[in-house]
C-alpha cells in the first residue's frame, strides 16, 4: 500500500464508522427504520440541511449534535484529502512523464544540508531527488527539482527515478541507507556510477564492500584541506579557484589511445585543436611533468585542464 493512500484510507475507516454509529443511534434510540436512519446520518455529516425524516425526541437530538461536532469535520476533512490526492497524482503523473524523457541524468538520494550544497553544482533539468521525507520532497520541487517520494533503497522508487537511464548515483543518507542504495542501483543498472557520503569513518570499509566508486569523507577531505592549507597553501588555492572560480575549468583524464601512441604533445597539437592543456602525464605509476616535446606512450593518463566542457574526442 502507498504512503500516499494511507491517510485516505484511515480516514476512510473513521467516516465509515461515524455513518455507522449515526445509523444505529437513530435506529434504536428513536426506532427508525435502518433506511431512514442512514439517510438521517448522512445528510446531518455532509450538511444537506433537507430537514428531520421524522419528529425527533430528546434522545436523537442528542445523537445529531453529536453527528455535527464529529460527523461534518470528518466528512469535510475527508473531502479535502480526497481532493488533495487527487491534486497529488496529477502532480506525480507530470513528474513522471519529465523523468521518462531525462537521459543520462543524476539521481541525488536525501534532500538534507549536504544534498542541497551538492545539487548546486548540477544542472536542474538533470536531477531527480528521492527522499522519504514529503516536506523535503516539497522543498525540492519548489526549488525547481524533479522530485520523487519514496525509500530510495527500494527497486520501485529508483525505477520511478529513472534509475535504467541515469549518469550517477549520488547518496547523502544514513550510511546503511547508502549501502542498500548503492546495492539496489548496481543491480538495476550495472554501468551506473555512484557516490556515497560518509557519515562515520567507521563504515568505510563496509562502504567500499558494497562497490561504491566514489566515497567523500566530509571529516578527512577537511582535514586533508587543512593540511594543505598550512602545508602547501599555493595547490589549495589553485584547486580551491579551478573549483569554484567564476570561469568554468575542469580537469579531466584522458587514457592515450593507438592514435596518441608515439606522437608529441607538439605533434597532437591539442592547446589550439581542443582549448585543453596537459598539466601530468602518468605512465606506470611515475608522474611525468610534460614538455612539447613529450612522447606519449599507449595507456598514459593525460590529466587535462579545460576551459568550460572537455572534447568528446582529442
Amino acid at each position: 500500500m502507498s504512503s500516499t493512500s494511507t491517510p485516505f484510507l484511515k480516514i476512510g475507516i473513521f467516516l465509515s464508522l461515524v455513518v455507522l454509529a449515526g445509523t444505529v443511534g437513530y435506529h434504536f434510540v428513536e426506532g427508525w427504520d435502518w433506511f431512514d436512519s442512514l439517510y438521517m446520518t448522512v445528510i446531518t455529516i455532509t450538511t444537506t440541511g433537507y430537514g428531520e425524516v421524522k419528529p425527533m425526541g430528546p434522545g436523537g437530538r442528542v445523537i445529531s449534535m453529536l453527528l455535527m461536532f464529529v460527523g461534518v469535520g470528518t466528512f469535510l476533512y475527508a473531502v479535502n484529502v480526497f481532493m488533495g490526492l487527487i491534486v497529488e497524482g496529477r502532480i506525480e503523473k507530470r513528474w513522471e512523464k519529465m523523468i521518462e524523457k531525462m537521459e543520462d541524468h543524476f539521481i541525488l538520494c536525501g534532500y538534507g544540508l549536504m544534498g542541497r550544497e551538492i545539487i548546486k553544482e548540477l544542472p536542474k533539468d538533470k536531477v531527480v531527488v528521492i527522499d522519504s521525507d514529503i516536506g523535503k520532497v516539497s522543498a525540492a520541487r519548489e526549488d525547481g527539482y524533479v522530485a520523487v517520494h519514496g525509500d530510495a533503497t527500494d527497486d520501485f522508487t529508483l525505477e520511478k527515478a529513472g534509475i535504467g537511464k541515469a549518469k550517477a548515483l549520488i547518496c547523502c543518507m544514513s550510511d546503511a541507507s547508502n549501502a542498500f542504495a548503492i546495492l539496489t542501483a548496481k543491480e538495476l543498472n550495472p554501468r551506473i556510477k555512484t557516490v556515497a557520503i560518509l557519515r562515520s569513518p567507521d563504515a568505510e570499509k563496509k562502504m567500499r564492500r558494497v562497490g561504491v566508486d566514489i566515497l567523500l569523507s566530509p571529516y578527512r577531505d577537511a582535514a586533508k584541506k587543512i593540511i594543505s592549507l598550512l602545508s602547501e597553501k599555493a595547490v589549495a588555492e589553485f584547486v580551491e579557484t579551478v573549483i569554484s572560480g567564476a570561469k568554468s575549468l575542469n580537469l579531466e583524464k584522458v587514457v592515450a589511445d593507438e592514435y596518441m601512441d608515439g606522437k608529441t604533445l607538439r605533434e597532437l597539437d591539442l592547446r589550439r585543436r581542443t582549448g585543453c592543456i596537459v598539466v601530468a602525464v602518468v605512465r606506470r605509476g611515475d608522474v611525468i611533468l610534460p614538455e612539447a616535446d613529450t612522447r606519449l606512450e599507449k595507456g598514459d593518463i593525460l590529466y587535462i585542464l579545460c576551459s568550460g566542457e572537455a572534447p568528446l574526442e582529442l
